[in-house]
């Protein structure tokens, strides 16, 4: 459970509680100043609260990688057998920008007038598109 405003470590507690160490690990590495350049910032919290958020409601067979843009956003990249990727930058704990590729190689189009979109509309576009599926609560 986090705290009413969270910290980084509850997020990568949360990610170890389910398992994906690798992901709390990089999260961590991500979230430090450690090799940042000039005008870079470390991941923010709420970039980091809305991959968890994101992460914890849906699951795929991609396997997940993240980075950080120079903004403190999480970059997280799902990359599938079949060749099909999905992209997503973090904004905040409500709002993405991605990219993300269908069966058929087409890109998912989700009709917004700009390039924020809201993470639970992305959420069910992808699942929609067989890319996610619903994680199981319990």
């Amino acid at each position: 459970m986090m705290s009413e405003k969270g910290t980084i470590q509850e997020v990568c507690g949360a990610l170890l509680r389910i398992g994906h160490d690798n992901l709390a690990e990089r999260l961590v590495y991500l979230a430090s100043d450690e090799d940042l350049e000039p005008g870079e910032f470390p991941v923010t919290l709420e970039s980091a609260k809305g991959f968890l958020g994101f992460h914890l409601s849906v699951e795929s067979e991609g396997e997940v990688g993240l980075a950080c843009s120079p903004d403190g956003w999480v970059c997280a990249e799902w990359r599938f057998p079949d060749e099909r990727i999905v992209g997503i930058w973090f904004l905040d704990a409500d709002r993405v920008i991605f990219s993300a590729t269908d069966k058929n190689g087409e890109f998912v189009n989700i009709k917004e007038r700009n390039k924020v979109t809201e993470c639970s509309k992305l959420m069910q576009a992808l699942v929609r598109e067989e890319l996610f599926v619903w994680r199981p609560r319990g």
